[in-house]
């Protein structure tokens, strides 16, 4: 049975290097360490927001509990209908770091978050800026950690990565899967790597000295960059300045997305960097055989007792590297490592959100992101980061 020979093998290459990379990962991206630096520069906080009121309050305070006057706190309500603005404003009065900014209007040439943090950093009086969404949760006493490791490192950027909490049960079945995507796509492994061709960038917490941001072109140069995050990490390390990320799971936690409606819309915007209509045409094709790919062991598992014995024993071992990988991508990132017994049902479910957000932007010619319509061509066309 030749043919269940090949199809096992196939199968067991990729998960082979996914593990490589992973462990490769695990040793150059380490947990952030405790080492604190008190008297720091003032960081100026940056946090937009577009109708997240479910959330803001009890993120905000996490952060605000960490007493330090090195830190200021600018707050962009980003054309809210929800009541995302009135909290800001009270937070604001009991708060006195805290300055609120209410965005109305979105000019031509911009995505509504870029041109949000783009409003905070004019008002910045920090010699450090902090991007960072409104839906994170931090421990006091991060920032100085963030910023001893920078100047230790002698960085210009530090990206955190967070621990991921909460969430409908097809993210939670998905997140392993999107971790193992995320570092091959971005060579994870390469973020702390000085000759390295790109940078990695966080949502979460993305710390850049401000006059290396401004050096690299400033907000403007992302303005239409729907990865800004990762954008300003790759700006700065192709301006020559320096970009590290650490995993800060114990102490910095994220409610990624609150409901399946939130998730799948969320996962819209990775259609952008497929590259027009071909593109997504050909991405499509791609994520349908590679998924099927990496299904190769579990498939011929689903027919062991027709196998010939030998084929059964590969195959067993096959379905092993992809769940070991799995775990301990999960492990590394925070997760809890049991979703990853759910690989086989989440790389199924990649595959439907996958195939869903790139027809759905094949069809509308363009993709939805944070409750703006964003054509094909606008997003190509201010590209920073290619994956």
């Amino acid at each position: 049975m030749l043919w269940s020979w090949i199809i096992v093998f196939v199968g067991i290459a990729p998960w082979l290097a996914l593990g490589g990379m992973i462990l490769l990962t695990s040793r150059r991206v380490r947990l952030l360490s405790e080492a604190s630096c008190d008297n720091h520069p003032l960081v100026s906080v940056i946090c937009p927001a577009r109708n997240e009121a479910d959330e803001l309050e009890l993120a905000m305070r996490s952060r605000l509990s960490d007493s330090s006057n090195r830190l200021e706190f600018i707050l962009i309500d980003d054309r809210s209908s929800d009541a995302t603005g009135s909290i800001m404003d009270a937070l604001a009065r009991e708060d006195d770091r805290i300055r609120v900014v209410h965005n109305e209007d979105l000019p031509e040439g911009w995505l509504g978050k870029v041109y949000a943090q783009q409003r905070g950093l004019k008002l910045a009086n920090g010699e450090w800026v902090l991007f960072s969404d409104s839906d994170v949760h931090l421990r006091p006493g991060l920032v100085s950690s963030a910023m001893a490791w920078a100047e230790n490192q002698d960085a210009d950027h530090v990206a955190l990565i967070p621990r991921i909490e909460g969430g409908p049960f097809i993210m939670r079945a998905c997140l392993s899967i999107m971790i193992l995507v995320l570092t091959a796509g971005t060579r994870l492994w390469k973020a702390n790597d000085d000759s390295a061709d790109r940078a990695m960038g966080v949502g979460a917490f993305n710390l850049v000295r401000r006059s290396a941001l401004e050096a690299a072109g400033g907000l403007e140069k992302i303005r239409m960059e729907i990865a800004d995050d990762v954008g300003i990490g790759t700006i700065v390390r192709e301006s020559g300045g320096r970009s590290r990320l650490a995993l800060a799971t114990d102490r910095l936690s994220v409610k990624w997305y609150r409901s399946t409606r939130d998730f799948l819309e969320g996962m819209e915007k990775g259609a952008a960097k497929a590259g027009g209509r071909f593109g997504l045409a050909l991405r499509a094709v791609l994520l349908f055989l590679t998924t099927l790919v990496l299904l190769a062991p579990f498939v011929v598992l689903a027919f062991w007792a027709v196998l010939p014995p030998a084929v059964a024993v590969v195959a067993c071992a096959g379905a092993a590297i992809a769940f070991t990988t799995s775990i301990v991508a999960a492990l590394r990132f925070g997760l809890p490592w049991r979703w990853s017994l759910l690989l086989p049902l989440g790389l199924v479910l990649i595959l439907f959100v996958g195939q869903r957000s790139m027809w759905l932007a094949f069809v509308r010619g363009g993709v939805r992101w944070r409750g703006d319509q964003l054509s094909l061509e606008s997003t190509q066309d201010g590209e920073q980061v290619r994956i």
